[in-house]
């Protein structure tokens, strides 16, 4: 779609970011950042197909899932998690193509990614891993878990992502902060966390067992009726709030 056949012009395409990011923002987007994927594209296009050639960039956001709503999880499975996972993913869903609607009427490809979108019943995976530009793009960190843990929000949020070939600016990863804790670890009941630290050198199964975790959730839909868990989630003290007066959210200070 893109016909920039020059050097990219820096200024116009930091003035474009800084619109898609008030556009977003003002859709509700709670985090924004922009991700250069040019470095696993080969991985990607491996991994998810060839469509994603050409778009090195991704523009990723997140929207904050209510923290109340998640610290439910802790207890067992939740209808009204269930309920509000489906509200949010309609919010970034709709989110997404606005953005990626933005960009092709700026004259670029775009591909909004579906913020949930489970491809095969033998591919624990969507079509593209979010979480994987969100971390790029500076969101926050993937922890021990595997989720996406931001700053402010911890876990506690939901992501979606669109891919394009329009040469933005991209932000900077920020650095994991999860240190010694185990709470995730020592939560998961399927015991499907392995415990090592995210290295972007590494596939995911060094650090988690998928197929551990999709049994257990296939036993939570034969007691529950739907495939839920999130414990690891629940229990990640990021995002929480402190017990003293005007404190800040979970662990997002340095002991």
């Amino acid at each position: 779609m893109s016909t920039v056949n020059q050097e990219p012009d820096p200024n116009r395409y930091e003035s474009l970011k800084k619109q898609l990011r008030k556009s977003a923002e003002d859709w509700g987007a709670d985090r924004f950042g922009v991700a250069d994927i040019s470095e696993a594209m080969p991985y990607l296009i491996h991994e998810f197909g060839d469509y994603l050639r050409g778009m090195d960039r991704a523009v990723s956001m997140a929207v904050c899932f209510p923290r109340e709503v998640l610290d439910q999880l802790a207890a067992g499975p939740s209808h009204t998690y269930l309920h509000y996972y489906r509200v949010v993913n309609v919010r970034l869903d709709d989110l997404g193509l606005r953005i990626a609607t933005q960009l092709y009427k700026k004259g670029f490809r775009s591909f909004p990614v579906p913020s949930s979108q489970r491809v095969a019943r033998d591919k624990l995976a969507g079509i593209f891993p979010h979480r994987l530009a969100a971390r790029l793009a500076g969101l926050g960190w993937i922890g021990k878990s595997g989720s996406l843990i931001t700053p402010d929000h911890g876990p506690s949020v939901r992501l979606v992502t669109v891919l394009t070939d329009a040469p933005l600016p991209a932000d900077r990863p920020v650095p994991d902060r999860c240190g010694g804790c185990t709470l995730c670890i020592e939560a998961c009941p399927a015991k499907a966390i392995k415990g090592r630290v995210f290295d972007p050198r590494e596939g995911p199964h060094e650090r988690l067992a998928p197929e551990l975790c999709d049994q257990y959730q296939d036993q939570v839909r034969s007691r529950f009726g739907k495939r839920v868990c999130g414990i690891c989630l629940a229990v990640c003290p990021w995002g929480k709030p402190r017990t003293r007066p005007g404190g800040k959210g979970g662990a997002d200070e340095e002991d």
